[in-house]
């Protein structure tokens, strides 16, 4: 039976999604995020002043966003580039700082759906910050997990962070 015919893909990705993107914020950035929505979106394009978008290919294709407003990002930036060990006050680094960091948590998406036996690959990350991206609907099913950040240790608000994850219907 061939893959592109599994009714249950979408929502092994949302769930794969659910579980490993908390536990990587936690791991690596000591942030707790909570889900605060998730489901199917209508949104024929989205807008957001920071967006990395990782693209990836195989029995399973579609794109996963990863997009926040500039509040999120001050707050989250420095704790990213600290994980890398980069200092983050060079802002020449930002951007590319970001990018990694959806590259890694998409890496790690396709780590869990290769496991299942999937045969996917990811392609290079691409910035589309203040970038009007458009949904091609009859082409691609869109979901939407929007998650509450908190810094539990210094009793902070981070802001909310958007995971876009488009399915390209077959």
């Amino acid at each position: 039976m061939s893959l592109n015919l599994d009714p249950l893909l979408d929502e092994k990705f949302i769930l794969t999604i659910s579980q490993i993107f908390p536990e990587f914020l936690d791991k690596n950035l000591g942030v707790y995020a909570a889900r605060e929505a998730f489901g199917p979106s209508k949104n024929e394009g989205f807008c957001y002043e920071n967006c990395t978008s990782v693209e990836f290919k195989g029995e399973a294709e579609g794109r996963l966003f990863l997009a926040m407003d500039g509040y999120t990002k001050l707050k989250l930036l420095p704790k990213i580039a600290r994980s890398f060990h980069i200092d983050p006050t060079i802002r020449s680094h930002a951007a590319s700082i970001m990018l990694e960091f959806a590259n890694q948590i998409c890496a790690e998406l396709i780590s869990e759906m290769k496991l299942g036996r999937f045969e996917i690959d990811i392609l290079p990350p691409e910035n589309l910050n203040h970038k009007l991206v458009p949904v091609d609907l009859e082409h691609y099913r869109q979901y939407i997990l929007i998650y509450f950040l908190k810094d539990e240790s210094a009793k902070q608000y981070l802001g909310r962070i958007y995971l876009i994850l488009l399915m390209k219907k077959y």
